[in-house]
């Protein structure tokens, strides 16, 4: 039993770290919920999610439209992803993936 315990616990921490190691980003709940929130609001508009502007707090389609977004979520130019943050944009993409919202 220790043989097959000391090589993974020798080996476990550097798999973890590999992705810090090679470039992968990981994002946070929130960021998901705003790229597929804005995914489908901008695609109910006729085009595409772009970008997510922090500053504005919006989410900005490829027409350049910005679908209405909720408040509370940004804080000094910043997503801070909060339980409560984390919530509300759950709730706004649940209910742009309701039937009735579209």
């Amino acid at each position: 039993m220790k043989l097959v315990v000391f090589p993974v616990v020798l080996i476990l921490p550097a798999v973890l770290s590999a992705g810090s190691l090679s470039g992968t980003q990981y994002i946070s709940d929130c960021d998901g919920y705003i790229s597929q929130g804005g995914g489908i609001a901008c695609e109910v508009r006729g085009s595409y999610y772009d970008f997510f502007d922090p500053v504005a707090c919006e989410v900005v389609c490829q027409n350049r439209e910005r679908p209405e977004f909720p408040k509370g979520v940004c804080s000094g130019g910043n997503v801070n992803c909060t339980p409560e943050v984390k919530t509300r944009l759950e709730v706004w993409t649940l209910n742009l993936m309701s039937p009735n919202s579209i």
